[in-house]
C-alpha cells in the first residue's frame, strides 16, 4: 500500500507528464497601483485634502513616479509567458483569444487581478559588541519597493471547480556591505561601508524576474489542484508539492509558492 506522501508524489508526476495539453489564458490588470508608504515625511500632510493627498504621495516617490505602468506589464508577462512555455503549457492572451477559444486542449484562465507597488524605507542597523560589553551600533534607513500581486486561477469548463484568490510578495531594496573597525590604539570603534543604493530599473528588473518565478508558482498551483482532485476519497494531501523543473523531480514547496486567501 502506498502512503500519503507517495500518493501525491505519484499524483504530481501525472499532472507533469500531461501539462502539454493544458491551455492558459493570461489576463493582465489596466493600471498599477502604486503606495507611497512614507506619508510621514510630507510636511502637513493630514491638512491635505485627499486628492492633494494621493498628489503629494507620488510626488515625493524616488522610484514609483519614473515607473511605466504598460512598460512595466510587458516585461512582467513577456517573461511569464515564455516560462509558462517554457513549462510545457500554452499561454494566450488577448490578441490570440480566438485561437484560446478553438483550443480543445484543457484550460485555464490565469488573471494577474492586481499588482501593486509600494515604496518605503526599511531600518536597518549594524551591531557588534566590542571590549565584552559595550554595544556599538550604526543605524540606516535603507529604500525598498515592495511588489504585492493577487492572481485569480479557474478551470474552464468546470461547473464544479473551485479557484482561489493567490497572493505573493517580493522586494528589492538598497545593498549595505560594511563592517565595524576598532582602533587599538585610540579604542575608537568606526563602521566602514558601502552602500549600494537601488534604482528604478531594478524594479523593472525584478519584475523579470517574478515573470519566471510566478509561472512555476502556476505550475505548482495546478499541479497540487490535480492532486487534491484525484485524491484518495474522504482525504486531504498533507504536502504541497513543489516541481523542479531541472532534475524532473517533486518535493515540498515551503514558503515558494502562493498564499491562498479568501475572497
Amino acid at each position: 500500500m502506498l502512503n500519503s506522501c507517495s500518493i501525491e508524489n505519484k499524483l504530481a508526476m501525472e499532472f507533469v507528464h500531461s501539462r502539454d495539453s493544458i491551455a492558459l489564458y493570461l489576463i493582465r490588470p489596466e493600471i498599477v497601483f502604486k503606495t507611497n508608504l512614507k506619508e510621514w515625511q510630507i510636511q502637513d500632510f493630514d491638512k491635505m485634502t485627499a486628492q492633494q493627498q494621493d498628489s503629494a504621495l507620488l510626488a515625493n516617490t524616488l522610484f514609483l513616479k519614473e515607473i511605466d505602468d504598460t512598460l512595466i506589464l510587458n516585461r512582467f508577462f513577456s517573461s511569464f509567458s515564455n516560462e509558462l512555455s517554457r513549462f510545457g503549457f500554452l499561454p494566450f492572451e488577448q490578441d490570440n483569444l480566438a485561437d484560446f477559444l478553438s483550443s480543445e486542449n484543457r484550460s485555464y484562465q490565469v488573471a494577474l487581478v492586481q499588482t501593486e507597488l509600494e515604496e518605503d524605507v526599511y531600518p536597518y542597523r549594524a551591531e557588534e559588541v566590542f571590549y565584552d560589553s559595550v554595544l556599538f551600533y550604526e543605524d540606516f534607513l535603507l529604500n525598498t519597493v515592495n511588489i504585492n500581486v493577487w492572481f485569480d486561477i479557474a478551470r474552464l469548463n468546470e461547473p464544479t471547480a473551485s479557484n482561489n484568490l493567490l497572493y505573493s510578495s517580493h522586494y528589492v531594496m538598497d545593498q549595505i556591505e560594511g563592517r565595524f573597525v576598532n582602533n587599538l590604539f585610540t579604542r575608537e570603534v568606526k563602521y566602514k561601508y558601502n552602500l549600494f543604493p537601488m534604482k528604478t530599473e531594478n524594479v523593472y528588473a525584478l519584475m523579470l524576474i517574478l515573470g519566471k518565478t510566478y509561472a512555476g508558482y502556476v505550475f505548482d498551483y495546478l499541479m497540487n489542484e490535480y492532486v487534491h482532485r484525484n485524491f484518495t476519497p474522504g482525504k486531504k494531501p498533507k504536502v504541497y508539492l513543489h516541481f523542479d523543473p531541472e532534475t524532473g523531480k517533486v518535493y515540498p514547496a515551503g514558503d515558494e509558492r502562493f498564499v491562498f486567501l479568501k475572497e
